[in-house]
């Protein structure tokens, strides 16, 4: 891997370069591996100019937490906006967040099998949440359910999605992720059929009712 020059930039340019390389060696190694020499020597600078912009391994990490957020949540988001229905929908964000968090290095964080500190597993009580309430936006979007009810469904799910990952990263072979990816998808789906469709969905796609569910299926 070719080095990256080290000749002076601007300390923002700088910072917003060594945070990228810190993504991509904690991504690669984890974090518990990973040591500040190793995203020194990535940025192709001395451990004095990183320590120049964060300063400790775990605060770099909190930040590159922040930015693996920002991805997640976008995700979720872009539920309420694909095409197709809701068993769609929910298979493909079961699917999408084990890309996130096993295929990307970061199951054991965002399962808490990776303990670092409080600082950090704090930040992951934060993201998990704000993720919880983004899906909360897009099912009271979709189906007639309280505020209070969509938080708490929306944490459910959020849940049964780290579970999900755990079991995926498991399987033996693509036959068992296919079949971990089905029952955990008709699960979360007879269980948002339990709350009817609204008539007019502020969201794309099909939103089925408790009867459609039975048949089979197209999104949530």
């Amino acid at each position: 891997m070719s080095i990256p020059s080290t000749a002076r930039m601007p300390r923002a340019q700088r910072r917003a370069q060594l945070l990228e390389l810190a993504i991509r060696v904690f991504t690669e190694k984890g974090f518990q591996a990973t040591s500040m020499d190793d995203i020194a020597a990535a940025a192709g600078v001395t451990k004095p100019v990183l320590y120049q912009h964060f300063d400790s391994k775990e605060k770099l990490y909190v930040e590159v937490l922040d930015v693996i957020a920002t991805s997640m949540i976008d995700e979720v988001r872009t539920i309420g906006e694909g095409a197709g229905d809701t068993m769609t929908r929910v298979r493909a964000g079961l699917h999408r967040f084990y890309e996130f968090v096993a295929l990307d290095n970061s199951l054991r964080l965002f399962t808490g099998h990776e303990l670092i500190s409080e600082l950090v597993q704090q930040k992951v009580v934060t993201v998990l949440d704000r993720m919880a309430i983004e899906l909360a936006g897009v099912l009271t979007a979709s189906r007639h359910i309280s505020a209070e009810e969509s938080r708490i469904l929306g944490r459910g799910v959020i849940a049964v999605t780290q579970t999900t990952a755990q079991l995926l990263q498991g399987a033996a072979d693509e036959a068992e992720r296919e079949s971990i990816l089905d029952t955990m998808t008709t699960t979360v789906v007879h269980g948002l059929t339990g709350f009817a469709p609204r008539e007019n969905a502020r969201i794309s796609g099909v939103v089925l009712a408790a009867d459609d569910v039975s048949a089979p299926a197209g999104d949530a």
